[in-house]
């Protein structure tokens, strides 16, 4: 699975993204801009033998009859896509920082904001975090849970991209189905199970279908200092994509909107 070119260019401090459309043409976002580079892959066998690799190492299903699959590996997430027309496998790839960072140092005018943000979890509020692709949502979210040392937190995620550095942290994934169809592990579950573990607190990496509900319940049910995250530009979208959501776990809009009030306490809206 080694591949020295790729290691090179995921080395390059600036670059935050590297695309892969087939083994023709590879493109990188670096400081910003999107520049072509070297596809660091000769053929279309060598992508796919180390995309399927790739997969099998983290016990996920990548073949036809589930041709898409995200991947975390150290710093760098992955997003690998098999042809559903054509012939060209796609892979995206997403580097994050390699440093943790303090949460001093992620935000602008420190010293409006960070006691601020020390009430917020000191005071066990509930909060979800909101932004755009690449605002550092993930980010933001792992740095003020690890301001609770001596809580014990249960994380729920797709692809574990919070690895929180607290002793006392139970991280759940997702499971895809395996050929037959049967084993999946959704969202909606493991929020579910996840309290029946003594939690203290729940953070869902990023809410976005059904697992919404349980997840309202819960912190509409004592789980105090809970946190989510949320894809939404400005803060004042975030009600109507709660809502949106709702909907797609059975809830009615007014229902989503009064749960969702008395489940968080605080928006964070972060900016690009």
């Amino acid at each position: 699975m080694n591949n020295k070119k790729l290691e090179q260019l995921l080395s390059i401090p600036e670059l935050s993204d590297l695309v892969l459309n087939g083994h023709l043409y590879a493109f990188a976002n670096i400081s910003g801009n999107w520049l072509p580079v070297e596809n660091p892959f000769e053929s279309m066998d060598s992508l796919l033998g180390f995309s399927t690799e790739l997969a099998n190492s983290a016990r996920r299903r990548l073949d036809y009859g589930c041709p898409f699959a995200d991947i975390a590996v150290g710093t760098l997430r992955y997003h690998l896509a098999l042809p559903l027309a054509g012939d060209r496998i796609h892979v995206s790839i997403r580097k994050h920082q390699s440093t943790r960072r303090e949460l001093g140092s992620l935000i602008d005018n420190p010293g409006r904001w960070l006691p601020k943000l020390h009430e917020l979890v000191s005071s066990k509020s509930n909060f979800i975090i909101s932004g755009g692709t690449g605002t550092g949502k993930t980010t933001l979210l792992r740095a003020m849970l690890e301001l609770e040392q001596h809580s014990r937190i249960v994380t729920v995620e797709d692809v574990s991209e919070l690895e929180l550095a607290n002793p006392n942290v139970v991280s759940l994934q997702t499971r895809q189905a395996n050929t037959d169809g049967a084993g999946q592990i959704d969202l909606q579950r493991l929020v579910i199970e996840s309290l029946r573990m003594k939690p203290d607190r729940i953070a869902v990496g990023e809410v976005r279908g059904a697992e919404l509900v349980p997840m309202l319940q819960a912190l509409n049910s004592g789980h105090r200092g809970s946190a989510t995250t949320i894809h939404a530009n400005r803060a004042e979208d975030v009600p109507a994509r709660l809502i949106g959501i709702g909907l797609l776990g059975g809830l009615s809009p007014a229902t989503t909107a009064h749960l969702a009030a008395s489940a968080f306490d605080r928006v964070i809206a972060l900016g690009s």
